[in-house]
């Protein structure tokens, strides 16, 4: 059995080598599910429909989910698009099967272009 570590490149667990390569890996979480943890302490749920270089997402048919002094949980939905800006943003989640998707996809498309640069020289 595969662990984590040996299945997700550096890109899924965090460790971004460059620009390009956390680019391209948010690319292949569109339409995925993610949950955004934000400063005030809110979790904002939503499918990843784009984002911007400010970190500002765009999330379809988004849910807040807020915890209170008890422990209990409290959701409720903020419409068909939310817009949570970047700034607040302290951690994005993805789903275990999406991220390693991502991580897949963008690994073979950057393959791809070194191949490509690789014939072209």
């Amino acid at each position: 059995m595969a662990t984590v570590s040996s299945v997700l490149p550096a890109i899924a667990e965090g460790q971004v080598k460059d620009a390009a390569s956390a680019k391209m890996f948010m690319s292949k979480l569109m339409n995925s599910l993610v949950r955004a943890h934000i400063e005030d302490g809110r979790i904002i749920s939503g499918q990843l429909w784009c984002f911007d270089q400010l970190r500002n997402l765009i999330l379809l048919n988004g849910f807040e989910t807020r915890t209170d002094q008890e422990g209990q949980q409290q959701h409720r939905s903020l419409g068909p698009l939310v817009m949570v800006p970047g700034k607040y943003i302290l951690k994005l989640e993805a789903t275990k099967a999406a991220s390693e998707a991502a991580a897949a996809a963008a690994e073979a498309e950057a393959a791809k272009e070194q191949d490509e640069a690789d014939e072209a020289k």
